[in-house]
């Protein structure tokens, strides 16, 4: 019997072995990167989520605080929920949170005939205002945005 010459093939076998340990590796790590990445986007997105629902509450404080402070607002223009410590106000210089910035449009609201909410023609209704309440941050793609929109009323 022939006796094969075998020298060398232990150093391939360890160069194949460490190259499946590092392809095994990599592949770990990139999941693992993946999963804090994943993580990340939806801490941001429950904390914007909490932040558009504290801003739609601020929102109804300023309105019990008095409609006329609501109906004097301009449609359109950009406002920032500002907390004094001890009351929330609207001013038209933003407001971070954090990494988040949180802005508040007002609008009008128009209704027809038979009392329903119109987005065209119709009669003012000076006792409602429509609300978008937005809140946006930075991620490394752009900016990511997220909104409320609901309606408020002349409720007293």
């Amino acid at each position: 019997m022939k006796r094969l010459n075998t020298k060398g093939f232990f150093l391939i076998e360890v160069v194949i072995a460490a190259s499946v340990i590092t392809v095994v590796l990599m592949l770990l790590l990139g999941s693992i990167q993946n999963s804090v990445e994943a993580s990340q986007r939806s801490l941001e997105r429950t904390q914007a989520s909490y932040l558009l629902e504290e801003g739609a509450e601020a929102v109804k404080v300023v309105r019990d605080m008095g409609w006329a402070s609501i109906a004097a607002l301009t449609n359109g223009t950009t406002y920032y929920l500002s907390w004094s410590g001890s009351a929330w106000s609207l001013t038209t210089t933003p407001q971070n949170i954090g990494a988040f910035t949180r802005s508040v449009i007002f609008e009008s609201v128009s209704r027809n005939a038979q009392d329903d909410i119109v987005y065209s023609e119709g009669t003012l209704d000076t006792g409602t205002k429509k609300v978008t309440v937005r809140v946006s941050w930075n991620v490394p793609s752009g900016t990511t945005t997220e909104a409320l929109e609901f309606y408020i009323a002349n409720i007293r």
